[in-house]
Formats: C-alpha cells, sequence, structure tokens
C-alpha cells in the first residue's frame, strides 16, 4: 500500500505539472488559472481517460497499471481495488484486474475540477465558429443599412462610373487590410480585442494603445451611424407626415434621435446577454436581410415601367438611354440653401459601405480558432458583398432616371415589386449592424483596458462570468448616446470613415514593416499576404483621408501621435517587444555577418 501511493503520487505530481503546461497554451491569460489543475474533458468520462498529456503519452499510461478511475462529473477519483493491491505488493502483479471487485475502502486520490477549470471549460464549448462568428457578423457590417437609403444618392452624384470606382477603391483598401489581418492573425494567439491586440503584440504597447482607441471609436461610430440611419426607412413609411404606410410615429430631430435611442438600447440589452445571443440574432435577422436583398434584384427583372409624379418617380426599366444618362458625374446640392457636393464628400459617405471587414477578426475573443476562422469568413464576405454591390449599382443605373435617383432616396422601395420588403431589410440590418458595432468596440476597450495601458480605462477591463465586457459594453452605450447628437447619417458618415481609415493604415503598415524587417517572430502561415499588398492598403488609406478631408486627416493623426507619447511616458513596461526591436535586430544581424574577421 505504501508502495502505490508513494507511486501515484509522483504520477499525479508528474499530471499536475504537465497538464498546466497544457492548460497555459489556452488563450485565457495563465494566471487567471495559477495553481489550478484544468483536467480536459476526455479525462472526465471513466471511458475516455486518453487525455494526451505529452505526445505519445496517456493518462492511463501516467497511472498504475491496476488503477480504476471512476467520475463523479466534478472530478476524477484514481484508485486501486484492494485485492489488486495486495497481489502487487505481494507478487508486484502490474495487471488491471477486475473493477468491480474490492473497490469499497480501497486507496483514493481525487483530482477535483476547480471553478476558474470547469468556467473555461464551458466558455471553451460555447466558442463561435467561421459562419456565426466572422462570415455574419463581417457581411452584415459591410452589407449595412447604406446600401438601403444612400445608394441612389452616390448614383445621383458621382453616376456609374464614379460610383463603382468608389467602391472599387474601397474594396481595394479593405481587401488589402483583410491580407495583413490575416497574416497577424494566422502568426500565432489571436487574443480579446481582435485587431487591438494583433497590433500591441506587432509594433508595441504606444502603437497598440494609440491605434487601438482609434478603432474603438471608428466601430463605435459605425454602430452609430447605422442606428442614425434606422430612422430614415422608419419614418419615410410609418412617419406621421411622410409615412407611406401608416401615419404613427412623430417626426422632428429629437424624435429622430429618440428612435435611435430606443435602437440602441435594444441592442446593448441583446449584448449584455453575451455572443451567443448575439450570433443567434443575427443569424435570424440575416434572413430578413437576404429576403429582402433578393426581392431587390428580382424586381429589376420582373418590375414594368412606370411613372409616379407625387414621387417623383420615373422608372424605366432596362434602358440603354438611362444607362447614358446616369453614366458620368453630376455633382450637386443635395438641398436648396447648401453648397454643391463633392467627390470628396460623396466617397467620405460611401466608404462606411466597405469597412466592416473588421468586425471578424475583433470577435476574436469568442472564437473557436481565430487563426482559421477569420481569414475565411472575412474573404469570403468581402467578395460577395463586392458582387452584389456591383449587381445593384448596373442595375439601378441602368432602369431609374436620375432625376428619381437624386430627388428620392427611397427608389429601391418605389421600384420593387414588394415595397414593403425593403423597409423590413433596412431596418433589420440597421439591427444588426448596431449590434455588432455595440459588441465589437466593447470587445476592443475590454482588451484595451486589460493591457492596462490607460489608467483611466481600469474599470472597465473585468468581465462577468459568461466571459462578457459589461462595463465596456455599458460606456459604449452611452458614448453612443452622446454622439446621436452629431446629426444625420451624411454628418456621421465621414467621421466613421476617418477613424476606420487610420486603423486600417496602422495595421498595413505594421505588416510592411514587420515584413521588410524580417522578423523572426512574424511567420504567418497565410501565404496570399505579401509586402506590396501592404504597403498597397497603407497608402491607399492615407490617400483617401487626405481626399475625403485633409483637415480631418491631419488633426486625426495628431491625435494618435499624442496618444503614443502618452502611452509612452505614463504606461508601465510590457514584456510585448515592439516593432524597433526587430528593427535592431536585423540590422545588428545584417552588419554583424560582414564583418571580416
Amino acid at each position: 500500500m505504501p508502495r502505490f501511493l508513494s507511486r501515484a503520487g509522483t504520477h499525479i505530481d508528474d499530471l499536475e505539472r504537465q497538464l498546466a503546461r497544457v492548460g497555459s497554451v489556452d488563450n485565457d491569460d495563465a494566471s487567471a488559472d495559477e495553481g489550478a489543475v484544468w483536467l480536459p474533458q476526455a479525462a472526465v468520462a471513466p471511458t475516455e481517460t486518453t487525455a494526451l498529456l505529452e505526445p505519445g503519452v496517456t493518462l492511463r499510461q501516467a497511472l498504475p497499471a491496476n488503477a480504476v478511475c471512476t467520475t463523479d462529473g466534478r472530478g476524477l477519483s484514481i484508485f486501486v481495488p484492494q485485492q489488486q493491491q495486495q497481489q502487487e505488493e505481494q507478487q508486484g502483479n502490474t495487471s488491471l484486474g477486475s473493477a468491480n471487485g474490492g473497490l469499497e475502502g480501497s486507496p483514493r486520490i481525487h483530482l477535483r475540477w476547480t471553478g476558474k477549470a470547469r468556467n473555461k471549460a464551458g466558455v471553451a464549448a460555447r466558442k463561435l465558429g467561421t459562419w456565426d462568428g466572422v462570415f455574419l457578423p463581417v457581411m452584415l457590417s459591410i452589407w449595412g443599412i447604406l446600401v438601403f437609403v444612400r445608394m441612389g444618392y452616390f448614383l445621383s452624384q458621382i453616376g456609374i462610373i464614379g460610383t463603382i470606382a468608389s467602391f472599387v477603391c474601397g474594396y481595394t483598401v479593405t481587401t488589402m487590410t483583410t491580407l495583413s489581418i490575416s497574416a497577424i492573425s494566422t502568426n500565432g494567439t489571436v487574443k480579446g480585442g481582435g485587431p487591438y491586440y494583433m497590433l500591441s503584440r506587432s509594433l508595441g504597447p504606444e502603437f497598440g494603445g494609440s491605434i487601438g482607441l482609434m478603432f474603438y471609436a471608428g466601430t463605435l461610430l459605425s454602430g452609430v451611424l447605422n442606428a442614425v440611419a434606422f430612422v430614415e426607412p422608419l419614418l419615410s413609411n410609418f412617419g406621421r407626415t411622410a409615412g407611406d404606410i401608416t401615419h404613427t410615429f412623430p417626426e422632428g430631430v429629437y424624435w429622430n434621435i429618440l428612435y435611435s435611442s430606443v435602437l440602441l438600447v435594444f441592442c446593448t440589452v441583446v449584448c449584455l446577454t453575451g455572443a451567443r445571443v448575439f450570433a443567434k440574432a443575427s443569424t435570424v435577422l440575416s434572413t430578413f436581410i437576404i429576403a429582402s436583398t433578393a426581392m431587390i434584384l428580382i424586381s429589376f427583372v420582373f418590375q414594368k415601367p412606370f411613372v409616379n409624379e407625387e414621387k417623383a418617380i420615373h422608372y424605366t426599366s432596362w434602358s440603354l438611354a438611362t444607362f447614358k444618362e446616369n453614366l458620368w458625374p453630376e455633382l450637386a446640392p443635395i438641398m436648396e440653401g447648401r453648397p454643391s457636393e463633392t467627390f470628396g464628400s460623396v466617397l467620405g459617405v460611401l466608404f462606411p459601405a466597405c469597412i466592416g471587414v473588421m468586425a471578424g477578426a475583433s470577435m476574436s475573443s469568442a472564437l473557436r480558432k481565430p487563426s482559421k476562422s477569420i481569414p475565411q469568413g472575412t474573404l469570403w464576405a468581402v467578395v460577395i458583398t463586392f458582387i452584389l454591390y456591383m449587381t445593384i449599382i448596373l442595375c439601378l443605373g441602368s432602369t431609374t432616371r436620375r432625376s428619381t435617383l437624386r430627388d428620392n432616396f427611397n427608389v429601391l422601395q418605389e421600384i420593387n415589386i414588394l415595397p414593403i420588403i425593403v423597409p423590413i431589410g433596412a431596418i433589420t440590418t440597421s439591427v444588426t449592424s448596431t449590434l455588432s458595432g455595440v459588441l465589437s468596440s466593447a470587445s476592443i476597450l475590454q482588451a484595451i483596458a486589460k493591457d492596462d495601458l490607460f489608467a483611466c480605462l481600469r474599470p472597465f477591463k473585468r468581465v462577468n462570468r459568461s466571459d462578457n465586457p459589461t462595463r465596456a459594453i455599458v460606456i459604449t452605450y452611452v458614448i453612443s448616446q452622446f454622439a446621436f447628437f452629431m446629426g444625420d447619417t451624411n454628418a456621421v458618415a465621414p467621421y466613421t470613415t476617418m477613424f476606420n481609415l487610420i486603423m486600417f493604415g496602422f495595421v498595413n503598415l505594421a505588416c510592411l514593416v514587420l515584413k521588410l524587417a524580417a522578423s523572426v517572430n512574424f511567420r504567418p502561415t497565410f501565404h496570399y499576404f505579401k509586402a506590396w499588398t501592404a504597403c498597397l492598403g497603407a497608402l491607399g488609406c492615407f490617400a483617401v483621408m487626405l481626399f475625403v478631408d485633409m483637415v480631418s486627416a491631419l488633426v486625426s493623426t495628431g491625435v494618435v501621435i499624442l496618444l503614443f507619447f502618452y502611452v509612452h511616458y505614463t504606461c508601465p513596461p510590457k514584456p510585448w517587444g515592439d516593432v524597433t526591436q526587430s528593427l535592431i535586430y536585423h540590422q545588428c544581424r545584417k552588419y554583424m555577418l560582414r564583418l571580416d574577421l
């Protein structure tokens, strides 16, 4: 008996050390489970005691041959039958023996699940996959409210040529950024905060903190933009004076803020319940968006030409004359008393329709396999939405007169064979995009606070038992509520464009520097990323920023520089390293190889 206990104790000590090393590989902080013995789920069931400890070594092999393992669902009991124990002491017999005989009174060693270990296993089982964690959030973020309420505005101002060129420009920048994100996400472990985590661990805390806050602001404003734009299809169909279906809701500036606030409160409550509820809600609501998009495309095929002078609708169906009329830009004021629109102002409103590519990366803490799901889900969403955008641009520009596109922003509903489906799709996409904006921005803020880069953000690093950033969601709601006073869709969109372009530009710049420096810790498994793709993405982002608004671009860059120096002089040292260390290593290695010894 003493010999068994001694040998079993040695095995258990080794088991604890090996399992602690296995647990430390998980995405959660190792410090959170310090001292915990984390048994994989495969080791809990009595017939499934083959959880790998080291390559080729199983739990059964690590224990005495005659040991019997049982479980009560909360821990693992390891003991030896008395009959087999006596034989072992007398004869050194190492056979397994009967698991049913002589169990009562047998010596027992019990490994109990710790609370954190049980929570970790449960959280791992609730992680999201490529479809619900990346593809749907990215697709719903890109395919946002602007396609329903501003497509006529784009075509009437810059024509078919200008609109296609603008979308190609926007998608070039976002695609290059997607390749950079895919490279960083396949370079190592990706934790909560997505793009922020990638930047901070690649470029250092100064770049990560400053750019991370800019991205938090951009993601938050994306949600605000959709909540503000939500009011337009609501009132155009149910407004007291402008409603086509019923005359129910009062209209006015403060009423508009109230409606946006109601939507924001609903989305905040859903986000507070966790990522799983968000994913389920997105899956259900996406069916309405798909149906609405399909009906828009079907209407271009089956709708017959008609004229409605009361609503300024002139639908010609497929017409070469209409296509030529809408082909070239024709900039004009959108209302009397305002200056004429410019290419920069139109691009500033249009670009948010292309920027949802970060939605999947921002959900990295809720993904089972971030390095696999982020590249696949994001790239597929980019390809599908680009095809849909090009199709609607060509169809709408070839079937509807320019006067209609300029005077009636609700044109996609007016020319639909089933008009009610369009506002349903518009309102639904507002809800899903606002949900994504609130949860994604809160995850970024919680990740920044967790790294302790800004003292004022420390209260927001805590999460609840479901690993949900509750405090970060609440403060995101508060900031979003104040942002509603910025104005309408055209007023919010340029700020959303500027903040997201800063983030995109520095993500590409980070990948470019790491690639050119030949950093030893930058070896992504995503092979479609190249140095020229990152360079093109970075240059494209900064060029679009200057084109949209040079003053705002310079001010935004100045804010980033101030935040950089704040983190540099106030943040305690971090063990991550930064890109300057890679550059120094690269230069030292180059000149050492040139030494003539």
